[in-house]
């Protein structure tokens, strides 16, 4: 332990570094930073199930897994950075920790509290629960977090200006959702910005539309007679942290390790015997800013932190892992898609017909971004977790078609609800089926073992839709190819309401996996497809020299049919983007 004049010291070398400006005669600053990323739902729904043979000890159920991940590896954390006043750190987390620890934690967060309100814990939550939202239209994205800043203020936790996502979620439609919700600095995992361009040495700061962005990267950099260093000494699951590299699904070893806490602790004492200051990501950003013009970045793709060994977002949307057998991707984010568009007609409903539902809806938007946690379909998701996912799925259906159909008790036997024009209006009969046509270009379909049919039709001029009739079988993998032209990338980021135009030359990688947020991604220039994520919501696959797409999905479950649905619009880019929203975002349904 250090004695109080050395804190005090160094606390007063904090303060100045932070706080004074730039000065003409040369400098060095050097900072040492973290993302702790804590994830309360490492374990969705527990581990009842996970192990061979029962044994009482280690079937942990939901809340158990949940009270040795704040006990076993949050809580010693806390009480490291407790013991070191000059120490800054960032911890990342899902607002749904801050309701777990206040129901049943309620010291451990006095003690997060206590770090937060002194500026030596920067707390980062981006979203209520560990969800997808790079795979869902922004609105599912906005309740999430809506609900998250009322968590954090709900149990007086300061809430951090610097962003980190779950499984490193990053995208270029994040810097407006940033700045409007009072963020500041995006953390940029350093593996997906190489995947896209190469080990290049990182600038220290960078403008990201109305906000900044560094990458997790360390890197020296010198100026001007400025020299500043950044080391990032942490930038992982911060469960791992504490308990010496074991994650809560070994549940027997998953327990607080001192000799590991002891190491890490060491290593940062000796940092700062080094001249680092421990800080914060917005005190580094803070100082920063008085030495340095942040740069324009090069161009990004939405993706996630581990690119290499999870091929992408597709490990979430299509890939497989370890318990393959149990896996079930497209049904699970299907199945999510389904539930938003049924929770938007009955939040419309309900408003046009002035029925009472709030409480219930906002129950069941909760219950959406917990169904849409990533650990449903990926990384390695067992039985349990997909169950999670499917689970809270169906309560958020169940929920919103009771609202629905209270609401057409007043609207009329059959309605037609504009999720985007707010209105709700009587129909008569059902909307007849379109018929078949001859395929408007040749897609390539595989489908192993198991046959397949396609079936395209046209619902106007210039838009259609194709249906593809996958039979059951033994093979897992199914997969339709769309040809394409080798231009610009079109397509529509993550929690952006429209498509952006990317070089495909602008990168180093030899594919690319989109998560596709509205469904809508370019063929060329008078063409494109929208996958219907209801049907079909699987990542989609780019390459750099051509315009080919390819939906691929390798878990589907075996001795079971399935049917994926397209629309192609052979048109403007403003009518594929209306027909993607009108499909996806703010549906119109017949109910």
């Amino acid at each position: 332990m250090r004695s109080p004049d050395l804190c005090r010291a160094a606390s007063v070398a904090l303060a100045l570094a932070l706080t004074e400006p730039a000065v003409a005669h040369a400098a060095t600053h050097k900072f040492a930073l973290s993302m702790m990323h804590f994830n309360v739902q490492y374990v969705a729904g527990g581990l009842q199930g996970f192990f061979s043979t029962p044994d009482p000890a280690i079937d942990l159920d939901a809340e158990q897994v949940e009270d040795s991940i704040i006990r076993q590896s949050f809580e010693p954390v806390l009480d490291l950075f407790l013991a070191h006043p000059t120490w800054g750190a960032n911890m990342e987390m899902q607002g749904y920790m801050l309701d777990v620890m206040a129901a049943r934690h309620p010291d451990v967060l006095d003690k997060l509290r206590t770090l937060a309100k002194a500026g030596r814990i920067e707390v980062v939550s981006f979203h209520y629960s560990d969800q997808i939202f790079l795979a869902y239209p922004r609105e599912d994205w906005e309740r999430s977090v809506t609900l998250d800043q009322a968590t954090f203020a709900k149990h007086d936790v300061p809430l951090g200006k610097a962003v980190f996502c779950q499984e490193g979620q990053a995208g270029i439609g994040m810097a407006s959702a940033m700045a409007a919700h009072g963020y500041e600095t995006l953390v940029f995992p350093k593996n997906l910005a190489a995947y896209q361009h190469g080990d290049a040495m990182p600038l220290p700061l960078y403008r990201w539309g109305d906000v900044n962005m560094m990458s997790s990267s360390g890197f020296d950099w010198s100026s001007g007679g400025e020299d500043i260093s950044v080391a990032f000494w942490f930038v992982d699951d911060g469960e791992l942290l504490a308990t010496g590299d074991i994650d809560p699904y070994i549940a027997e070893k998953f327990k607080k390790n001192p000799a590991a806490i002891a190491k890490r602790e060491q290593e940062l004492m000796d940092r700062e015997a080094n001249g680092f200051q421990i800080a914060t990501v917005s005190a580094y950003v803070t100082a920063a800013k008085a030495l340095v013009t942040p740069a324009e970045p090069p161009p990004l793709l939405d993706g996630t932190w581990q690119p290499n060994s999870t091929d992408g977002i597709s490990r979430w949307l299509g890939g497989f892992g370890l318990w393959w057998v149990d896996e079930r991707d497209n049904d699970v984010r299907s199945l999510g898609a389904m539930a938003h568009r049924e929770l938007m007609a009955a939040e419309t409903i309900a408003e046009s017909s002035g029925i009472e539902a709030r409480e219930e809806l906002d129950g069941a938007w909760r219950l959406l971004a917990l169904g849409q946690v990533t650990d449903a379909t990926g990384i390695n998701p067992f039985r349990g977790e997909v169950e999670y996912g499917i689970a809270h799925f169906t309560e958020v259906l169940r929920v919103a078609r009771d609202v629905i159909d209270r609401g057409k008790e007043q609207a009329g036997a059959r309605v037609r609800i504009d999720t985007g024009a707010g209105t709700v209006d009587p129909i008569d009969g059902a909307p007849a089926a379109p018929a078949s046509i001859a395929p408007p270009f040749a897609v390539e379909v595989t489908s192993g073992d198991r046959t397949h049919e396609e079936i395209w039709s046209s619902l106007e001029e210039g838009h259609y839709v194709l249906s593809v009739n996958f039979g059951a079988g033994d093979d897992r993998s199914e997969s339709v190819l769309f040809p394409g032209d080798a231009g610009d990338l079109v397509y529509t980021p993550g929690l952006l309401d429209a498509p952006v135009h990317v070089p495909r030359d602008a990168f180093v990688f030899d594919h690319f996996e989109l998560a596709l947020s509205d469904g809508l991604i370019g063929l060329a220039s008078d063409r494109y497809v929208i996958k219907d994520q209801a049907r079909v919501h699987v990542a989609a696959r780019i390459l750099p020299a051509s315009g080919d797409v390819l939906f691929h999905d390798d878990t589907a479950p075996a001795g079971e049919s399935s049917t994926w649905v397209f629309h192609v619009v052979m048109g403007t880019e403003k009518k594929a983007t209306e027909v993607a929203r009108r499909v996806n975002v703010t549906p119109e349904l017949v109910r």
